[in-house]
């Protein structure tokens, strides 16, 4: 009896994924010929537009009733987005390698899988990628929930005039894992990158407090250092697990169950405002008492919500301190206009390296 109450159920899935396909090709059809538009207006403009597909994420997020997820929902148009763009426009987006980190994670996460994927050994080559026109976009950790900020990010906004498109927040689940299976007490040594490893250090010390802590470039780096070292447990990304076939001993050994990677997408254009914006901000002050307050106050005046801050020196002046600021709202909003106007008038140095959606 089951059997025959569950056929006519899989009937109707059938004809409805027979809808779906037809529905994508006839949504991929239209993307080509708004590609062959742009392309008659402009041929050197980017097709990709990250405050356009902000807004239709933002809607179908809404329209979204359930039973699947609104996580699930957006990585399904994501993807469907990806692969109606690749029609118009083929893009790379280079990111720090090598291949099955997190930030690689993060490429797919934000892009979705059709664009070609360039992995860079420093996060400064990354820049260097996207300002000589190497890749299209470039993806970048900039702050991690427990392990604080990436320094070569800072600085290479603070060096390069390279604008913020775009951020990502990647949730952060560490495997431990190894090339050859063994017996965990039989462990000499766990290697993965340094804030991998802080960031199961509690686990670590509870679970192998004996095995030697090594540290390497990256995570993938720590998965080909478990290949050729026998006992030897790496800490790596579910995306590492798959490409580098390794055997999965535990999952999910943060130590924080809501640690999470921001990451920023560099490139070379504007973005345009939408509903939800956010605007990053490098203001540079004299090293005095109350600069920082001074800088402040304007926001404070016009209730702009700051979402983060942070301070460091400059590296072009030792009586200089420069401020990273990230503000909701975009550059053009009427309120931020004025704040920016009013900083400039206190004597403070400001340069906007980006307005873009908010993912937060």
């Amino acid at each position: 009896m089951s059997k025959n109450k569950i056929k006519p159920i899989r009937q109707k899935i059938d004809a409805i994924d027979h809808q779906i396909l037809k529905l994508i090709q006839r949504r991929g059809s239209l993307a080509q010929k708004i590609g062959k538009l742009k392309s008659l207006m402009s041929s050197n403009t980017s097709f990709y537009k990250p405050n356009r597909e902000a807004e239709i994420l933002r809607d179908i997020s809404k329209l979204n009733d359930g039973p699947i997820s609104e996580n699930k929902i957006n990585h399904i148009f994501k993807e469907i987005i990806s692969s109606c763009l690749s029609l118009e426009e083929e893009l790379t987006i280079a990111y720090l390698g090598p291949e099955g980190t997190h930030s690689e994670g993060a490429v797919i996460q934000h892009f979705g899988s059709s664009p070609i994927r360039s992995p860079r050994s420093t996060i400064e080559d990354v820049f260097h990628q996207v300002r000589t026109g190497s890749a299209n976009f470039g993806v970048v950790p900039v702050e991690n929930s427990s392990e604080g900020v990436v320094n070569a990010t800072l600085n290479s906004l603070a060096d390069e005039e390279i604008k913020i498109c775009g951020e990502t927040y990647l949730p952060i689940h560490h495997q431990l894992a190894s090339a050859k299976k063994f017996k965990l007490e039989d462990t000499q040594i766990v290697a993965s990158h340094p804030q991998a490893l802080g960031q199961c250090s509690k686990w670590l010390d509870a679970n192998l407090p004996n095995a030697k802590r090594e540290t390497t470039s990256s995570t993938a780096e720590a998965a080909k250092l478990s290949k050729a070292h026998p006992k030897t447990l790496c800490i790596v990304s579910s995306l590492a697990i798959n490409k580098y076939k390794l055997h999965h001993y535990q999952k999910d050994i943060e130590d924080f169950s809501g640690n999470n990677t921001r990451f920023l997408v560099i490139g070379n254009i504007a973005i345009e405002q939408t509903k939800k914006d956010k605007t990053s901000l490098l203001i540079q002050t004299d090293n005095q008492p109350g600069a920082l307050i001074k800088i402040l106050e304007p926001f404070n005046k016009r209730k702009i919500n700051l979402e983060r801050i942070e301070t460091r020196p400059s590296r072009e002046s030792l009586n200089a301190h420069n401020f990273f600021i990230d503000s909701s709202g975009h550059y053009k909003d009427v309120k931020l206009k004025q704040v920016i106007a009013n900083l400039r008038e206190l004597g403070a140095s400001v340069r906007i390296l980006g307005s873009y959606p908010s993912d937060s």
